[in-house]
């Protein structure tokens, strides 16, 4: 019946053609795609001119009283007699190397054209007709014609997690409006307010949010904030970047020379931006853990530990995950919609180990994937008691036991990249690295761990004055710095040459890149702290950086979700250029920081309020005032209860 029913809708289309009223369908269909040598395999044609279309045709005897549109891909192969495809097994098998990759890019044999076409058409049924139509083309050009990706392009009707999602939001603004109503009377009226009743105040909230602290405790580990703040910015100016790459461009075949330039070096290894993070959550987890162990004679509240750890980030991440699950689908359309968002990916039925802190052993949304982090950290953060107990007892003699652990991960990823074959110098090749050696908390402990180590030695040193002789100051800085960028730009030489490496090349780099990186960071920490930093200590510890700095948990939760939109919503293909990538990361980073203003105000900072209420710690404004900005007091007793997770992020 859909069959009889598309076929009787394209015949009358073509049987009205050229009125105006049909027009809109053929206009809206791309045409051959120029620049198929440079890599445009795409032709969009006109997506909104097209999902607007709906044509009446209740004069037009069996042809259906209104037909309306829907847009989809036609796949098209084409014989290309320089794709030598026997010499690759399987086409559709990701490439397992950059060369593969190269040479996939290079001689790729297919052509994706937008077509219009009536909504009662089905995909099989448009293939079996377009298959018909092949069949006159001569010397058998077209083969194996596929229809996919069809959007009507039109809100979609309302889904249960659709509805939950719009009104838990809505809940959530009414108490916001109301909260910062009551904050404005009280003010006004110059009455005290009840402190929960500002939990949701936007102007209470607010100002803590966008304070600024001028002066420098000595107990305060300033320059954490500006390294934190520049980390989450690589994130999302990488992620714009890789991102760009799973969309049609006019010149694709650019990116076969760009992955070898030098510029494209901090973007294909700008995944040490997220062992930053780490190193400054293991050296949090320590500098707040050992003055605990000090205050309690060495006894730690475990439990209360993780339920103040789980209480400060499942909100966050809970109201973000029901974003993404039922509020984002609905606000876009695209022709690029699913491969922004996957058509069967966002499913909100796999959202347990999310909140569960265990997506990077189990596969979950891939609309939500920058989960993995949040999982590893607070599963070693639930271990950190395991070390942190024994290093307060121990000390030094314990060091052998941290040194151990981080042998050990490095060995399982060499072991990992020797026994595969893996042979790339960029992280994220092969199908198999990303759950072997990128999001397992084994792989990923190291700089976790070196920060752990550090942290224990800020400690025993907080109240020392150490003197290094000026050419030792110099000679780190070098080190540092050498160290940093030789991780960066040094397999630049390797793959502008050769495009991979050996096994033992690639095994070497992945298994102590980031460990290296904790340690080059470990010493610009050092000297920040201890009087050697100069100017690049004034930069890092800045006033400037503490408003961003609260809010880089919420923007590590969101800008995924922002940059696939932004993608998922284009109309033509892009046009691969660095200035270009970098105006795009403009705007996925403003648009990524207003969101998460609104995150944080709805979400985050009324969760700091109500937890202190519910365990009984409310205090006075000012007092409260000081708790919340953790990031720059950390010489309270308590503070390892009290630590903000996007501190540690």
């Amino acid at each position: 019946m859909d069959s009889e029913k598309c076929l009787l809708s394209l015949q009358a289309i073509i049987k009205r053609f050229p009125s105006p009223e049909v027009v809109p369908f053929f206009d809206s269909w791309g045409k051959i795609p120029s620049g198929v040598i440079m890599g445009n395999n795409y032709e969009i044609g006109n997506f909104d001119q097209c999902v607007r279309t709906s044509v009446n045709l209740s004069d037009f005897n069996g042809g259906g009283d209104v037909i309306d549109a829907q847009y989809c891909f036609l796949e098209v192969p084409l014989k290309n007699p320089l794709a030598k495809k026997a010499e690759i097994p399987d086409w559709g098998a990701p490439p397992t190397t950059l060369a593969e990759s190269e040479y996939r890019l290079k001689y790729r044999n297919g052509l994706n054209i937008g077509i219009c076409v009536p909504n009662s058409c089905s995909p099989s049924f448009l293939e079996h007709v377009f298959e018909k139509a092949a069949n006159r083309v001569p010397y058998g050009l077209l083969l194996d014609l596929s229809v996919s990706r069809c959007t009507e392009g039109r809100t979609p009707p309302l889904k249960a997690i659709n509805i939950v999602g719009i009104t838990v939001f809505g809940i959530f603004t009414g108490l916001m409006v109301l909260s910062s109503l009551y904050d404005f009377l009280m003010s006004y009226f110059e009455k005290s307010p009840v402190p929960i009743f500002l939990a949701f105040s936007v102007l209470t909230n607010g100002k803590k949010l966008f304070a600024y602290n001028l002066q420098k405790s000595p107990n305060a580990i300033t320059c954490l904030t500006g390294i934190r703040v520049l980390s989450m910015t690589w994130v999302i100016y990488c992620h714009t970047y890789m991102t760009s790459a799973l969309f049609p461009a006019i010149n694709s075949s650019h990116l076969i020379t760009w992955y070898k330039e030098l510029w494209s070096m901090h973007i294909l290894h700008g995944t040490v931006s997220v062992d930053s993070f780490f190193f400054i959550s293991g050296l949090l987890v320590a500098w707040l853990g050992f003055k605990e162990l000090d205050r309690t004679n060495g006894k730690l509240n475990v439990i209360m530990m993780y339920v103040h750890r789980y209480i400060r980030l499942t909100p966050v991440v809970g109201a973000v995950l029901l974003f993404a699950f039922s509020i984002n689908p609905i606000l876009y359309t695209g022709p690029f919609k699913y491969v922004s968002l996957g058509k069967n990916e966002c499913d909100s039925s796999n959202w347990w180990p999310i909140l569960l802190y265990i997506s990077n052993y189990f596969r979950v949304s891939s609309c939500f994937d920058q989960t993995w982090y949040l999982a590893v950290d607070f599963q070693l953060y639930v271990l950190s008691p395991l070390l942190l107990i024994p290093m307060w007892k121990w000390g030094k003699k314990f060091a052998p036991v941290l040194i151990l652990i981080c042998l050990l991960s490095i060995g399982s990823v060499m072991f990992v990249y020797i026994s595969k074959g893996f042979t790339s110098l960029i992280t994220g090749t092969y199908p198999d690295e990303w759950k072997l050696t990128y999001i397992p908390t084994h792989a990923r402990c190291p700089p976790w761990i070196v920060g752990l180590g550090f942290g224990y030695f800020m400690h025993v040193n907080r109240n020392n004055t150490i003197q290094i002789p000026k050419k030792y100051q110099i000679l780190g800085w070098i080190m540092s710095f050498s160290i940093l960028l030789a991780i960066v730009f040094g397999p630049y030489f390797t793959i502008s040459a050769n495009g991979d490496g050996t096994v033992l090349e690639a095994a070497s780099y992945e298994a102590w890149k980031r460990v290296s990186w904790a340690v080059a960071l470990a010493w610009i920490v050092f000297a920040c702290h201890f009087g050697f930093g100069g100017v690049i200590d004034a930069f890092l510890s800045h006033p400037f950086w503490q408003p961003l700095g609260r809010l880089t948990f919420a923007l590590y939760l969101i800008h995924m979700t922002v940059v696939r939109a932004n993608f998922g919503m284009i109309r033509t293909e892009l046009h691969y250029s660095n200035y270009a990538m970098i105006l795009l990361f403009w705007g996925s980073f403003g648009i990524s920081l207003m969101a998460a203003i609104i995150v944080t105000l709805a979400f985050e900072s009324p969760v700091l309020v109500l937890e202190k209420f519910i365990f009984g710690r409310m205090k006075s404004n000012a007092e409260d005032d000081r708790n919340q900005q953790i990031h720059q007091n950390l010489s309270r007793p308590n503070d390892l209860f009290l630590q903000m997770p996007n501190k540690d992020l």
